[in-house]
């Protein structure tokens, strides 16, 4: 058990760092912090979160593959993925009778290329 849950870990008075707040309401006001803010929103389940991953690890995707990697229907899978297309996370491309998923989001695609690193 970590000592910290042993003690009350809240402050004992109220003391604003007023520096510190102001920095980070700068940051958090950023326009490309709140592309991200909005990005993450879209895809905050874990069925969608699990769609990005996939699709960082893969460049692209057709539904029958997410459908698997989710463990789902194709339905469901479709669902998800038009979801995520009307929110201009991802976008598709047809290749013969085939259509393939892809990160659209280029913001997103580089936040989350770190983690294939």
């Amino acid at each position: 058990m970590d000592v910290l849950d042993k003690v009350d870990i809240t402050c004992d008075q109220t003391l604003v760092e007023t520096d510190k707040v102001i920095k980070v309401s700068d940051f958090l006001d950023k326009p490309n912090i709140k592309k991200y803010f909005y990005a993450l929103s879209k895809i905050s389940d874990e069925k969608k979160l699990k769609i990005v991953f996939s699709l960082i690890a893969q460049e692209s995707l057709c539904v029958c593959d997410i459908a698997y990697i989710l463990d789902c229907s194709i339905a469901t899978a479709s669902h998800h993925l038009r979801k995520l297309y009307d929110e201009n996370i991802l976008g598709r491309e047809k290749r013969g009778k085939m259509v393939y998923y892809f990160i659209k989001d280029n913001d997103l695609k580089e936040l989350f290329a770190q983690l294939n690193k």
